[in-house]
Parts: structure tokens; C-alpha cells; sequence
């Protein structure tokens, strides 16, 4: 009886990191249009491909709550927000180089 507890799947965690995981795809595809906006080329290109990285684990989490895992993949799960945070300040860091008449 507690074997089948221990290995029935999280569904309330699995959705919670399918969710964050939304959210840091949505952030990357953001951050590609505020800087296609500010002609900023190489975040342009870094932000594409984070969004495609995060589709990728969007993707991945989906396939582990259909697979019925026991607990999602924390590391997939840090991965994307530390993506997403890098993307994000990445920008930002060329934003303020940009404004400072460099």
C-alpha cells in the first residue's frame, strides 16, 4: 500500500513545473522581442535560442506528467529559470552598456 502512494505520480507538481516552465519560455520570447526592438543582435540570437531550449523542457515536462513519473526533474526545472534569468540579464546588461553611450 505505501509503494503504490510513494510511486503514484505529483500531479500538482508536475503542473506547478510545467506552469514555471511556461512562464520562463513566455520571458525568453519576450526578452527576443524587446530586443529585436532595440537592435541588440546577439541578445536577439541568445533569446531565440533560450526560447527553443524552453519549448524543449516544456515539452520534456508535459511528456513526464503523461508518463506518469513519481516527481518531475528538478534539474530540467532549474535549468530553465537559470536560462530564462540569464537571458533576461543579459539584456539587461546590454541595455545599460547601450544607454551609457559605449
Amino acid at each position: 500500500m505505501e509503494k503504490a502512494a510513494a510511486s503514484a505520480p505529483n500531479t500538482k507538481a508536475h503542473l506547478i513545473v510545467i506552469g514555471v516552465t511556461v512562464l520562463c519560455a513566455i520571458a525568453c520570447g519576450a526578452t527576443f522581442l524587446l530586443a529585436l526592438l532595440r537592435q541588440f543582435g546577439l541578445v536577439e540570437v541568445a533569446a531565440s535560442l533560450a526560447a527553443w531550449v524552453e519549448v524543449f523542457f516544456l515539452s520534456a515536462s508535459i511528456g513526464e506528467l503523461l508518463e506518469d513519473r513519481p516527481q518531475p526533474n528538478r534539474k530540467r526545472l532549474l535549468s530553465a529559470l537559470v536560462l530564462a534569468a540569464a537571458v533576461m540579464a543579459y539584456f539587461l546588461i546590454m541595455r545599460v552598456v547601450a544607454g551609457s553611450g559605449a
